[in-house]
């Protein structure tokens, strides 16, 4: 690997573990311990990150965080990736025809985000994940659907930079997590019971990624129910509309991606100016 690519490699890195941690930040030694680079290593890269406005770190604090460049560069390309003006209409159809809770997730980074949902009748009413929800890759049916179909190679990193935030015998250890995904690859879809909450009932989701033209998971659509409906051929049907839906968003995604041809607002105002000069 060629020493540029080896740097570039060491700064999206450390971008994904800051992505991880809360607006708070995270310190000096959190990076190190996350990425295990050393201190001069971690220091040497924060510093770069922060120089170009990519990282931030507060006045007053030890703490770094995703800097004001990364917004700048999210607003250019929001247009190509806003999944949730997207898969509104699925959630809402989604939603009134089960009247369950729909869900919609992205990657980011290391995570999961919740980026939308919507409420069906039958909603239970302590589901824990709630909008702008960020769950680690593989905690939850709607990030476990995610992370499935990722290459090997990006499933390995995820897992071990995940294992230092998951308890190693959970239900969610990075060895449960990788067993479960073997499943839902073969299955091409994510299921999961969760037990009951004290005072509640168990709760089930089913989850299926939504695919960009490269067959790379890139959001995922999810429902989650009180254990008790996802009984008999209630799952099959759920699978059925998720499926429906998400390949209905994949090919609107796909289409949005390859319109790129109309003239922006700021070329016909120049061309405007420039035909009045030549006018006169």
């Amino acid at each position: 690997m060629s020493l540029g690519l080896h740097s570039v490699r060491k700064a999206a890195l450390v971008l994904r573990i800051l992505a991880t941690f809360s607006p708070r930040g995270a310190s000096l030694a959190e990076v190190c311990e996350s990425s295990d680079f050393p201190k001069a290593t971690a220091h040497r890269i924060l510093a770069a990150l922060v120089a170009e406005r990519l990282v931030e770190r507060p006045e007053g604090t030890r703490l770094y965080r995703l800097g004001p460049e990364l917004f700048a560069f999210g607003t250019g390309i929001s247009m190509m990736f806003d999944f949730r003006d997207l898969a509104a209409s699925s959630l809402q159809r989604i939603s009134a025809e089960t009247g369950e809770l729909a869900l919609l997730g992205i990657r980011s980074g290391y995570d999961a985000l919740c980026l939308d949902r919507r409420e069906g009748i039958n909603t239970p009413p302590d589901v824990l994940i709630q909008l702008m929800d960020r769950w680690p890759l593989g905690v939850g049916v709607f990030s476990l659907a995610l992370l499935a179909f990722l290459p090997d190679d990006e499933i390995s990193e995820v897992l071990a930079y995940n294992e230092r935030r998951l308890r190693p015998k959970s239900q969610f250890s990075a060895d449960q997590i990788a067993q479960s995904l073997r499943k839902v690859r073969k299955d091409g879809y994510a299921y999961l019971t969760f037990p009951a909450l004290p005072g509640s009932e168990p709760k089930a989701g089913v989850a299926l990624p939504i695919f960009d033209t490269r067959h790379r998971p890139i959001a995922s659509l999810c429902i989650i129910v009180h254990e008790r409906r996802m009984r008999g051929d209630a799952l099959q049907r759920s699978v059925a509309l998720l499926k429906r839906e998400t390949e209905l968003i994949a090919d609107q995604h796909a289409t949005r991606q390859l319109d790129g041809s109309e003239e922006e607002s700021w070329q016909r105002a120049i061309d405007n100016a420039s035909g009045k000069r030549l006018q006169h």
